[in-house]
């Protein structure tokens, strides 16, 4: 059967050792899979959880839904990777990055894209900024007071997303120091959040969650070709040699996947 995928379509990459040069194994997060389990939390997230959340329930919920499924649209097309000290110090260290993705997805209804725009962005005067944007553009003011908690969804979802994938594939986490909630893994699979505004009230199920990966060692000459190139003076070489290994990958390994439950803490 023939493989019709040109590329991987890449949501997260983690390395061992994380550090590098000397890259051992590779697992890269499809964004199919991300950006799925965002949007079903979006669709879970229950608007009367907090007070604020009452009024204007679901005037905005299908525009908020679009945007979940937009958010991450471009960052194929801005998926390059790093190796660098913090502020140009040493050691350096092998990460990557889709700078500018948010900036690059446009929608017809200018609600949807200013959510997609500000997704990293929850702050006060970009805030402000787009309901003052949608206020000249003719919006209601119900919906212009409903874009902070649109927001809000949408960018806690993303990030709890993304907390659980740490969670999946190092046991660790990174805290979401501007998000208004708190995470634990007590067992391998399971995800607890405090606060838990999904599902039902009552509903004690938990929410399943997919993660799609692929997941390869380093063949042995592309590793010490890479950690050459990376501790050398080809650094940008060694970096576009791995990451067209990361967007071939399922040239050469089986796409796997993960299950995890994202559950309220007890």
């Amino acid at each position: 059967m023939t493989n019709t995928i040109d590329t991987v379509k890449v949501g997260r990459v983690f390395f061992r050792p994380d550090s590098g040069p000397d890259i051992e194994t590779v697992t890269v997060l499809t964004l199919e899979s991300h950006v799925g389990n965002v949007v079903k939390l979006v669709e879970k997230f229950r608007r009367d959880f907090y007070p604020t959340f009452k009024w204007g329930a679901q005037e905005t919920r299908d525009l908020l839904v679009r945007a979940a499924q937009k958010h991450d649209d471009a960052k194929p097309e801005t998926f390059r990777l790093t190796y660098r000290g913090w502020k140009g110090s040493t050691p350096k260290s092998l990460g990557y990055s889709f700078a500018g993705h948010r900036f690059r997805v446009f929608d017809p209804n200018l609600y949807v894209e200013l959510l997609i725009r500000l997704h990293h962005e929850f702050s006060v005067e970009g805030i402000v900024k787009a309901q003052f944007e949608l206020s000249n553009s003719g919006f209601s003011k119900e919906k212009i007071e409903s874009f902070l908690l649109d927001l809000y969804i949408l960018e806690m979802c993303d990030q709890i997303e993304a907390e659980i994938e740490t969670y999946a594939f190092t046991g660790n986490v990174q805290p979401r120091v501007f998000m208004d909630f708190h995470s634990r893994m007590p067992k391998e699979g399971r995800v607890e959040v405090t606060p838990y505004p999904f599902g039902n009230e009552g509903e004690n199920e938990g929410i399943p969650l997919s993660l799609t990966y692929y997941q390869f060692d380093m063949p042995k000459e592309d590793r010490c070709q890479i950690a050459q190139a990376l501790t050398g003076d080809s650094s940008q070489k060694g970096l576009s040699h791995l990451r067209e290994l990361i967007v071939k990958a399922h040239t050469y390994t089986k796409c796997q996947r993960k299950d995890m439950i994202l559950c309220k803490a007890y």
